[in-house]
């Protein structure tokens, strides 16, 4: 009977863990919030930008480029950031070149799976 026990606490840890793994943004560390970036420009040019920082799974990365429209905003959708710590956030208008500049993720005022702003002007 307790090697039946045993067994079953088994396959449920290795369920969980399977389980976990395959959740979307799924959270590496308990009470850890993940959140997209949405960035919003009150600038007359289109602004190319990506970031570098903290995923969901805990690993120092960089994202693919996006582009913002002139006085719009763009979601970096497909990656999770980690909320509570900063993110580089690298950006380029025509007119300036090249500029990078970190930014906070408030873990305060927002909740796990959630798309959090940040403005650029």
């Amino acid at each position: 009977m307790r090697s039946l026990k045993r067994k079953i606490a088994a396959a449920a840890l290795v369920a969980g863990t399977v389980l976990g793994t395959l959740a979307i943004p799924g959270t590496a560390v308990a009470g850890t919030k993940n959140v997209q970036l949405r960035i919003c420009s009150g600038s007359n040019e289109t602004v190319k930008f990506f970031f570098v920082g903290e995923n969901q799974f805990g690993d120092w990365v960089g994202s693919r480029f996006w582009e913002i429209a002139p006085k719009g905003c763009t979601t970096a959708e497909g990656y999770w950031w980690v909320a509570g710590r900063s993110v580089e956030f690298h950006h380029r208008k025509p007119s300036t070149g090249w500029r990078w500049e970190p930014r906070l993720i408030s873990a305060n005022d927002t909740r796990d799976g959630a798309t959090y702003d940040l403005w650029i002007g």
